[in-house]
């Protein structure tokens, strides 16, 4: 598949990335955030046993990416608790 076509392929779509601050999304979404601002919206997902702690993991691995690149995208961050 040629770069084209999958540029092509994500115009104005909206992504949702689980997983979020793993290592292969990360790549995922700074890749995205570079080669495409033409994303309708991307939502990042962030699990946790609570919202506190969902939103430093977010802070702390996944933000940087979006504030580097600065982004038209809109991206939302979907957090899931998980109760041990």
């Amino acid at each position: 598949m040629e770069l084209d076509s999958v540029l092509d392929f994500l115009h104005d779509k909206t992504i949702l990335v689980t997983g979020a601050t793993g290592f292969l999304a990360k790549i995922f979404v700074e890749k995205i955030l570079r080669v495409q601002p033409n994303v309708n919206k991307l939502y990042l997902l962030v699990r946790a046993t609570d919202a506190k702690s969902a939103l430093q993991r977010f802070n702390t691995e996944v933000r940087i990416v979006y504030i580097c690149f600065k982004s038209c995208v809109s991206v939302y961050v979907c957090i899931i608790l998980c109760h041990k």
